[in-house]
């Protein structure tokens, strides 16, 4: 199994945290780093680079999935912290399976839920052409869809697409986001502290 993680820029605190904690549960994996040349080297993982414009980093993250093999492949955020061995979800039949959100979601006072249901800090696939086919598709939004967002409206759009077997995990146990710092997360097998303050509470963790 493969855990992929993309990370670019000097500080790699929370990248080498995430690192360590996937070596922790899932002691067999080849974990790759996807980066540019100018990002230090993070220790126990294998480097994959490709040249970055330092602006539309959602399609150089689909760009870079789209060059990994055919393979059980676990895509993780560098901000998620997995509490067990996830490589258990490929028993399961399926070309990707997505974590998917419920309820409604707030951003700037829409609801994005509709638009993008699938979190994805946590995605687990075997096929490399679902990731060319997000990665084609994002190459061809705006520009500040490629800085931001385009990524999860790219895996909707692909899913969408029934050209995939496609297995959806509730956010709740495979992606969860921390109401607060003091939150009993134990049984959750993937915590993702997304936002500036839950990423110094991953800090404390």
């Amino acid at each position: 199994m493969i855990v992929g993680f993309l990370h670019v820029g000097a500080d790699i605190s929370l990248a080498r945290k995430m690192v360590r904690n996937v070596r922790r549960y899932m002691q067999n994996a080849v974990i790759v780093h996807m980066t540019d040349r100018a990002t230090p080297i993070i220790a126990e993982t294998a480097r994959r680079e490709l040249p970055y414009d330092g602006e539309h980093l959602m399609t150089y993250r689909m760009d870079h999935l789209a060059q990994l093999p055919d393979s059980d492949l676990l895509v993780l955020d560098t901000d998620v912290l997995v509490q067990t061995d996830l490589g258990e979800v490929f028993s399961a039949p399926f070309d990707a399976a997505l974590t998917k959100r419920k309820g409604r979601i707030l951003y700037g006072g829409k609801d994005i839920v509709e638009s993008m249901p699938y979190n994805t800090g946590v995605m687990f696939s075997r096929k490399r052409a679902f990731w060319q086919e997000c990665a084609s598709l994002c190459r061809q939004m705006p520009d500040d869809l490629q800085r931001w967002w385009g990524d999860q409206l790219a895996v909707k759009a692909v899913a969408d697409s029934r050209r995939f077997k496609i297995v959806e995990l509730p956010c709740e146990q495979f992606n969860y986001t921390p109401k607060s710092q003091d939150e009993d997360v134990s049984v959750k097998y993937a915590v993702h502290y997304k936002g500036p303050q839950r990423k110094e509470w991953m800090n404390g963790a």
